[in-house]
């Protein structure tokens, strides 16, 4: 059977409790503040830094700037395409911001473990097939799924991308881009979990009149795998530019040309002497034979050494060199 307490034991036990908080409190250090407690969010731990944002916003920047050359060069028109943002959000997040139906793309870049996702919106995949069938360009109206038929015609735009991309990352990472698969509802390819970050870049098509949008999903986990080679991009590897670009440079300069020229100074001469000296006269140096010559490359004085005889032949033996 259950013991029941007394209102006495009840009201003794309230103040035990009251007495242990007052002694406590008296005992705390007076001299100890309190701790200040930031704010982590755990779902959001794999979010990459500003360092690799900086770095992956030149590679946009690279991106945007070879594809709209090729594809130009591919539809024979001009197309502007310019980098808009970038941004860390959540897979989900990312895919309600696409159009459905639209042409959503699975790149995988070996060896680089991890898949990329590419969108084209469906005004600018629709222009683009129209030109390539011969058309003005000008998409149909509506938006609908894409057929088959007209996913074939689109790839050859989607390689001269994958291309592109290989190129604008090939400066801190060597990728090979590969189509693995082509829908036309994004929800269809769950690359990777729905709550996992990712960077999401944006980038603005305009082709003649029509304007689309070319999205890239980058997973953060390629991020923080190769961590390394995106945070080190900007300085390092600038450094190791300029020492190749001096290496390049030197080996061009090995063969140049210079001239060298053996000078005998401190004779005086007068300017009537100076003009009435023809072929076979002799000019008196106040020069020994022993005495040093100075040799000069490209009209700089860099040497001074004395004419020897070596096999037969009159050559020019250093002694001294004047510093730079």
């Amino acid at each position: 059977m259950e013991k029941l307490l007394s209102q006495d034991e009840i009201n003794a036990l309230f103040s035990t409790m009251s007495a242990d908080e007052t002694a406590l409190a008296e005992t705390a250090d007076p001299g100890v503040t309190e701790r200040i407690v930031t704010k982590y969010d755990f779902c959001r731990s794999d979010r990459v830094n500003k360092e690799q944002i900086r770095a992956l916003q030149q590679l946009n920047a690279q991106f945007g700037r070879l594809y709209s050359n090729s594809l130009s060069a591919y539809l024979r028109t001009v197309v502007e395409i310019s980098p808009v943002s970038v941004e860390q959000i959540s897979y989900q997040e990312f895919l309600k911001l696409l159009s459905d139906p639209t042409l959503f793309c699975a790149l995988s870049i070996p060896p680089v473990h991890g898949t990329l996702a590419m969108e084209l919106t469906p005004p600018l995949v629709l222009s683009i097939i129209d030109m390539l069938l011969g058309g003005p360009g000008k998409p149909a109206a509506g938006n609908r799924p894409l057929t088959d038929l007209e996913i074939q015609i689109i790839e050859g735009a989607l390689k001269l991308a994958l291309r592109e991309l290989k190129e604008a990352w090939r400066p801190i990472l060597e990728i090979n881009p590969q189509l693995a698969s082509v829908e036309t509802r994004p929800q269809m390819l769950q690359l990777i979990p729905p709550g996992e970050s990712v960077v999401a870049v944006s980038f603005e098509v305009k082709l003649g009149e029509v304007t689309g949008m070319l999205n890239l999903c980058i997973p953060s986990m390629i991020m923080r795998t190769n961590r390394s080679v995106f945070e080190l991009q900007r300085r390092p590897r600038r450094a190791e530019s300029e020492t190749c670009e001096t290496e390049k440079i030197g080996e061009i300069l090995r063969n140049a040309p210079i001239s060298l020229s053996g000078e005998i100074r401190d004779q005086v001469l007068v300017v009537e002497d100076l003009l009435n000296v023809a072929v076979g006269d002799i000019i008196q140096l106040n020069h020994a034979i022993g005495d040093p010559i100075q040799l000069n490359v490209g009209g700089i004085p860099k040497f001074r050494g004395r004419i020897v005889a070596r096999r037969g032949k009159r050559v020019f033996e250093i002694s001294h060199k004047f510093n730079s």
